[in-house]
């Protein structure tokens, strides 16, 4: 069984495949890359409600932290907004380093 990160993943390497709808017509496999990519879409999030139905844990998909929450449809307070900034700030101090 695939994790819902591993299924979006494949998901977005799907949607990657198929050009712009400006482009043209869609073909018979591009249609079904797009139809492909919503299933695998819909499957993550059915893995990731069912998890959390089980632990009642789901992971912030902005920063990725774990939290307990009662209802899916927000998470606690989680000082996301810091984590993403301290994250953004120890890439451009790598970035510095290597140059």
């Amino acid at each position: 069984m695939s994790t819902p990160s591993e299924l979006r993943a494949r998901a977005a390497e799907l949607e990657q495949r198929v050009p712009p709808a400006h482009a043209g017509p869609r073909t018979d496999d591009e249609r079904m890359w797009l139809e492909k990519a919503a299933a695998l879409r819909a499957e993550a999030d059915q893995i990731e409600e069912l998890d959390w139905e089980r632990t009642g844990r789901i992971t912030c998909s902005d920063c990725g932290m774990l939290v307990r929450a009662r209802t899916l449809e927000a998470l606690p307070p989680h000082n996301c907004t810091e984590r993403q900034r301290a994250h953004r700030e120890r890439q451009a101090a790598g970035r510095a380093t290597e140059k």
